[in-house]
């Protein structure tokens, strides 16, 4: 049994001043704040009723965790009328669960999340979802924001916020735009899965007061969360960034129709929680300034405490990164109160918070979610202030959440809603009316005729530039006269879309499906286009899809590292950016505002570029994509590389050759969607399966016949020299111990022998006595020396003839490819000039494979084509 001494708990300031926190009790004040204004909070169980602890799961916002409820206060004072605003809505000791609470600026009205009770033996894809609801405070009445049951319950609502126009932006499963863009991709319907494969993907969407008119506004493929209205209009809200290796919550901003979507903070500040432990960027807080702050907390901390900052978003990136032209005297997350809080899982004298809440008063005071300091020692319960200084075995006892009116300028605490044992009060809100955020307008710069394409325009001054810097001349690159195109290192621009995974329910896609690198899950590719000469690009992309961005040389083959943030603009957006970014650089990157100045400002008056064909008049300002796109219309994604020589003076010089690699010209199976570019359109992709678009090429028939007598002169075919058998079918050691055959592997029967054969590599083989076998070697340790067979003692056991034996090992060949780095891939060195296989396969198919390895050398790439199991 746990005894929990009251020693220094008698009242609160003999606690607070016992345990040196700088910080004194008041009595209960009279201003207005604390007499008039009601205030919310929800209170939840710590443990749930199969006696799991409960755990905040930043990566599963659907998570149900039944007993919390809904608490209105009349006001601050600690004695004052409670009311549990949900109870009535289900019977008696039923359990749901309450999240999300968010006030209007007039304060009358209280929006919040909230999932129905459990149905008893019912799948988990019927059970009720999320919804959102609102407390009417003038009629005292709760009532759900869809009144329609079936609408209401399409997908799991959460996080809502108003807009200053009196619509409502919230996080959603419920996608509604991509299901419809599955549609026109002649996919069926379904609610994506996270890239976790999961959990349903939250995005942001927007609805009217009255519950009508939904409209999906950001189209991660994992989750978008927690979404706030900053001063300036702009919505604030915390992105999880789960593509390939990377697994953060970073802070992204956007006007409120979605456009100008953008990295805003937080994607080098993981480390930046007490002792550089890691911390996610998740909901904002914003404070009576107008400033912004964050509850910064570990992932799945076990005291539910967190360590408030300031975050100063106007001048920084990250923590420790100023924007371009500001200056940081001191790191960008400061402490947002007096006392020493922090995210440890150690005690802290202070105590601990959860969360809070700013009061939008002038006064500098806060709403806090707060828990004493209490550990266990030897079975009991005691407060901080009792341990000797030299008590370091102690271990943190459950907290003890109550509500306090802090207030950092007289640094004091008010009591407002005592702790209970066994109960987290959390999420203060106070029914305070406030100045409402900026009315931002849609954005004006929204081109109509893209619009009705569902279309977009992606504009990059120059792939060369890294955050303001190059390492290549820049002009000479541009000048037809001093470079060629054949010179230049980036030639073209890939375009790759996710591919939106469905939930088990939809289809269960095995493992197998995804190939050798399973964190890339599956893609297609939207096309690519060719980058002019001073590294500008200028396109029109598809709207409301995210995909990643490569830089190819002049085989298609990526040469920058693989884009780990998903990208989307909206319909008629034309999104800017400077340049690339390199994974070491912490510059900014993608901020609108807070990028270096471009190294590609382009003329400082109307002309034309230096030994540029005269008929291409630049206006100032201009990059070479913007002029032609201009002149010429704006270029769209193909399937092809195709670069023609535009620039060349023909008075000067020949110019360039014009490259066309186009998969039309190959002769296996074309990779689906080719025909789409014909006539481009916002749902043309490009998907590559290994069996039916990668597998043809190994087996299709390349002899070179006599053109007289028919006979064979030479057989270039891949399988008749890569394969385990003769065209005679003896058996024989495959060419360069490469099996390109169709046969199962033996790793993974579901796939081809030749996809593990090229991607894994294998154990070389010999023929001993007609049979293929494993060569075997003898073993040799870390110095170079052999290893023999010994017995328990470690000493060696001997064979009939008194010899030790030898611990044979194979002898391991390693795959010719990489997944996800065609350009790393020794495969591609045997067809370059001058080496083995020069010629025999065409630069379309070398294309192909390079497309398919540099998206991840998926297996396949759409759930819906691999075969039933």
């Amino acid at each position: 049994m746990i005894i929990i001494t009251r020693l220094c708990l008698i009242t609160a300031a003999t606690l607070l001043v016992a345990c040196d926190a700088d910080i004194s009790v008041r009595d209960e004040p009279t201003d207005p704040v604390v007499q008039e204004i009601a205030l919310a909070f929800v209170e939840r169980p710590l443990l749930l009723p199969d006696d799991s602890a409960y755990q905040t799961r930043l990566t599963d916002p659907a998570a149900f965790n039944p007993g919390a409820r809904l608490i209105l206060k009349q006001n601050a004072f600690a004695e004052s009328a409670e009311t549990d605003l949900t109870a009535a809505l289900f019977d008696e000791d039923s359990l749901y669960d309450v999240k999300d609470l968010v006030a209007s600026p007039d304060g009358l009205t209280l929006l919040f999340a909230l999932r129905a009770p459990q149905l008893a033996n019912v799948a988990e894809e019927l059970q009720p979802k999320w919804d959102l609801w609102r407390y009417d405070v003038l009629s005292k009445t709760v009532s759900p924001l869809i009144s329609d049951a079936q609408l209401a319950q399409r997908g799991h609502d959460i996080s809502p916020a108003f807009l200053p126009d009196g619509r409502i932006i919230f996080s959603s499963s419920r996608q509604t735009t991509s299901r419809q863009i599955l549609l026109d991709e002649f996919k069926p319907q379904y609610t994506a899965v996270d890239e976790d494969l999961n959990s349903p993907a939250f995005n942001l969407h927007v609805i009217n007061s009255d519950g009508t008119d939904i409209t999906q506004l950001s189209f991660n493929l994992s989750h978008d969360l927690y979404p706030v209205v900053l001063d300036n209009g702009y919505v604030l809200y915390s992105r999880w960034d789960n593509q390939s290796d990377r697994s953060m919550f970073n802070w992204y901003q956007m006007r409120p129709d979605g456009s100008e979507n953008q990295l805003v903070y937080g994607w080098h500040s993981h480390q930046s929680g007490i002792d550089a432990s890691r911390v996610e960027f998740t909901k904002a807080v914003v404070l009576d300034d107008g400033g912004v702050s964050l509850a910064l907390s570990s992932v799945d901390a076990p005291y539910y405490n967190s360590w408030p900052q300031r975050v100063a978003l106007a001048l920084a990136s990250d923590n420790q990164q100023p924007l371009a032209g500001e200056v940081l005297n001191m790191p960008a997350q400061t402490p947002l109160f007096p006392w020493a809080f922090d995210n440890s899982n150690q005690p802290q004298r202070a105590g601990a918070i959860n969360s809070y809440a700013a009061l939008k008063d002038g006064t500098g005071r806060y709403l806090v979610s707060w828990s004493p300091c209490r550990v266990v020692q030897q079975q009991t319960v005691l407060s901080c202030a009792q341990l000797a200084p030299a008590d370091a075995e102690t271990e943190l006892a459950a907290p003890l959440y109550g509500l306090w009116l802090f207030d950092t300028q007289k640094q004091t605490q008010v009591p407002v809603r005592p702790g209970q044992e066994g109960l987290l009060v959390t999420e203060p809100v106070v029914l305070q009316p406030y100045t409402e955020p900026a009315f931002i307008p849609q954005n004006p710069e929204l081109n109509a005729e893209l619009m009705a394409e569902n279309a977009a325009v992606l504009d990059i001054r120059s792939v060369y530039d890294f955050a303001g810097s190059s390492n290549v001349n820049l002009a000479a690159l541009a000048d037809p006269m001093q470079t060629t195109a054949a010179d230049r290192p980036a030639r073209y621009l890939r375009l790759v879309r996710g591919v939106p995974q469905p939930p088990e329910e939809v289809i269960d896609v095995p493992g197998f499906a995804f190939g050798v690198s399973a964190r890339q899950l599956m893609r297609e590719i939207l096309g690519t286009v060719a980058i002019e000469p001073d590294g500008s690009v200028r396109v029109k992309v598809p709207a409301n899809v995210p995909f990643n961005l490569a830089l190819l040389n002049a085989q298609g083959q990526a040469i920058s590292p693989l884009h780990q943030q998903w990208i989307t603009l909206r319909p008629g957006e034309t999104r800017s950016c400077n340049g690339c970014h390199s994974a070491q650089s912490t510059a900014p990157h993608g901020r609108l505002a807070g990028e270096a100045a471009s190294i590609n400002p382009g003329l400082s008056s109307d002309g034309r570029f230096p030994n540029t064909n005269p008929q291409l008049l630049a206006q100032a300002g201009e990059t070479m994509a913007q002029t032609a796109a201009r002149i010429n219309g704006t270029p769209e994604l193909n399937e092809a590389l195709h670069y023609l020589d535009i620039w060349t003076d023909p008075s000067l010089r020949t110019p360039d050759a014009e490259q066309l690699t186009s998969f039309n010209s190959l002769t296996t199976p074309l990779p689906a969607g080719v025909e789409c570019f014909s006539q481009w359109l916002a749902s043309c992709r490009i998907r590559i399966d290994y069996p039916s678009h990668i597998q043809p090429l190994w087996t299709m028939e390349r002899r070179q016949l006599d053109p007289v007598s028919g006979d064979v002169l030479q057989d270039n075919t891949c399988v008749s020299c890569h394969s385990r058998t003769d065209a005679a079918g003896n058996a024989r050691v495959p060419v360069a111990q490469l099996e390109l055959d169709a046969e199962p592997s033996d790793l993974e029967p579901a796939q081809y022998r030749s996809y593990r054969e090229l991607l894994s590599g294998d154990n070389e083989q010999e023929l001993i006595g007609g049979v293929l076998v494993d060569r075997q070697v003898q073993a040799t340790d870390a110095d170079g020396n052999p290893v023999f067979v010994t017995d328990e003692n470690g000493d060696l056991v001997l064979d009939d003839d008194g010899n030790p034996i030898p611990v044979l090992v194979p002898v391991a060949v390693p795959g010719s490819m990489r997944a996800g780095n065609a350009l790393g891939s020794a495969f591609f060195s045997v067809f370059s000039a001058g080496a083995a296989h020069q010629g025999y396969l065409s630069s379309a198919e070398l294309k192909l494979i390079a497309d398919w390895l540099d998206i991840g050398a998926q297996y396949y790439n759409s759930p819906f084509v691999v075969p039933e199991q």
